[in-house]
């Protein structure tokens, strides 16, 4: 039987406490070996929770780790993701890495001397997310070049755009963006407390032109991470069809004719529902009798975000052991700096014009 990968985590967060658990629901795969903090006193009663050991420095809890995850603000990453890349072990980095033009650099530097760092970028491996690629992969709706998402901000929005254009950042983009204030009932954003009132969100448009003709448009306003009054839209626009949210067009042959189409839902399959008594978990998505997606994770009772988050872990594991990259400080890198050209965009209303190279 296979051992289950050992995998410590610096810092202690929100996002922290999401891995360990999703890490606790599949004790056969990971094994959690405890948190480093800078302040262990500050954390001893989120330790007692969760039943890990605290440790006070990286360095302390990498001699026992397969992997690093870094799961620290914004602010510090570069800084933690320098000191453990001088220590040679592998790092799964939170997103972002980096989120200004300074820590840019920092994390450009560590990806060209080749640091062993990938990035836990999980939303092109959220189970819908995935079975659109699926679609594409198949070749049903023809070449893709135009996209439309909205359905995560920033970088994850840059992220799912280059993955359903196949654009491995070859190409030029010029980007013209705007950023609106809407008002919205309160959000009820990481379990906070509601009441009945307006506050006002921010909504960022980007359109984003390439220069191999593929083009994507961006929308998104944080809102739509928590509340129920926003919802996700995707497009995604092929030559012999399109996917529109889980709706697929596509174009048929033989009997059909010239102009012939059929069109078809992406549909989940999952226990826990109605009168089932199997645990709440997804089993796969299908398009007619075909699967497009199996949850590697079932029974586990996992959100969809859950699922790409474990999906991260074992990919990461396998990076550890085998340097088989999924998501790198490159990919990474690239993503960033589209998504700091839209807010430079938003900001001068002047579109901004990336180039390929780092």
């Amino acid at each position: 039987m296979t051992q289950p990968v050992r995998f410590g985590i610096v810092g202690m967060g929100w996002r922290a406490e999401a891995y360990l658990r999703v890490a606790g629901q599949l004790p056969h795969l990971f094994e959690i070996v405890g948190i480093a903090v800078r302040d262990p006193a500050k954390y001893k009663d989120a330790a007692a929770k969760w039943g890990i050991r605290l440790y006070s420095t990286p360095e302390e809890l990498a001699k026992h780790c397969d992997f690093v995850l870094t799961a620290v603000s914004k602010a510090s990453a570069p800084a933690v993701l320098q000191q453990l890349a001088s220590l040679g072990v592998p790092v799964l980095a939170e997103t972002p890495p980096a989120a200004d033009e300074e820590g840019f650099k920092r994390i450009a530097e560590l990806a060209e001397a080749g640091a062993p760092i990938q990035v836990a970028e999980q939303y092109p491996l959220q189970p819908h997310h995935a079975a659109r690629a699926a679609v594409i992969r198949s070749g049903r709706i023809g070449d893709v070049r135009h996209v439309q998402v909205s359905a995560a901000h920033g970088y994850h929005g840059i992220s799912l755009i280059r993955h359903y254009l196949s654009e491995k950042a070859g190409a030029e983009c010029e980007i013209a963006a705007r950023r609106f204030e809407l008002p919205i009932l309160e959000v009820p954003y990481r379990g906070r407390a509601v009441q009945d009132k307006l506050e006002t969100e921010l909504q960022d448009i980007a359109i984003l032109s390439f220069s191999n003709g593929k083009s994507a448009l961006l929308d998104f306003t944080r809102s739509q991470y928590f509340s129920p009054l926003r919802q996700n839209r995707l497009l995604i626009r092929g030559s012999h069809g399109e996917i529109r949210d889980n709706e697929v067009t596509s174009s048929i042959s033989g009997s059909g004719g010239p102009g012939g189409y059929e069109t078809w839902s992406i549909r989940r399959l999952q226990d826990g529902q109605e009168g089932s008594l199997a645990p709440l978990s997804l089993r796969e998505l299908r398009g007619g009798a075909e699967r497009l997606y199996r949850n590697p994770y079932y029974p586990a009772p996992f959100s969809d975000d859950e699922i790409a988050m474990a999906e991260t872990l074992s990919r990461m594991a396998d990076y550890a052991k085998q340097d088989t990259r999924f998501y790198s400080l490159q990919e990474a890198l690239m993503d960033i700096r589209l998504s700091m050209a839209i807010d430079r965009a938003a900001a001068t209303g002047q579109s901004v014009r990336v180039s390929p190279a780092l």
